[in-house]
């Protein structure tokens, strides 16, 4: 395990008061920091990007995921968004009211929703996704690449794992 004076805070807190119990504190520093992380990454991105643009992150990724995907089902949507479905019905009427995407009923099956972008919600997206990607590199450009490669393989590993248990238990 690293030594003391590489834990963060939160770590040597943790370990000062659960210490003494039989638990996995390495899986622990793994799983903690990947959440912490995750979460000052997103508000980071929050603050310094999308704020401008007054968009919530979620609504960021939704605007983000029709463009790469293209138009979806408000279902498959919100799974690739990794939200409710509840959440994506507002987080869409938000974005709609917004005229950056637009709902419609399924050819087939009219109560399927499809949801697609307009032409102002791929403007936008097109406009702050390169400073977006600028960030990223900004936060990330302390690593080498060679530590980046190996981060995003490490994340993809758990990703598959969670996912796969995921996949079994539904």
């Amino acid at each position: 395990m690293v030594g003391d004076d590489e834990l963060l805070p939160a770590e040597r807190k943790v370990q000062e008061a659960l210490g003494d119990l039989p638990l996995d504190f390495r899986a622990m520093a793994v799983v903690s920091n990947l959440f912490r992380s995750s979460a000052a990454i997103r508000r980071h991105m929050e603050a310094k990007i999308l704020a401008s643009d007054r968009l919530s992150w979620t609504s960021f990724v939704v605007l983000w995921v029709l463009w790469v995907w293209g138009d979806l089902e408000a279902r498959e949507l919100a799974a690739a968004v990794g939200i409710s479905r509840p959440t994506g019905t507002g987080v869409v009427k938000t974005l709609e009211a917004r005229d950056y995407v637009r709902r419609r009923r399924g050819a087939s099956d009219g109560r399927m929703v499809i949801v697609s972008l307009t032409v102002a919600g791929r403007r936008t997206i097109e406009h702050l996704f390169p400073r977006f990607n600028a960030e990223e590199v900004a936060v990330t450009d302390h690593l080498t690449t060679d530590e980046q490669d190996a981060l995003a393989a490490m994340l993809r590993s758990m990703l598959r794992r969670v996912g796969a248990e995921d996949k079994a238990g539904s």
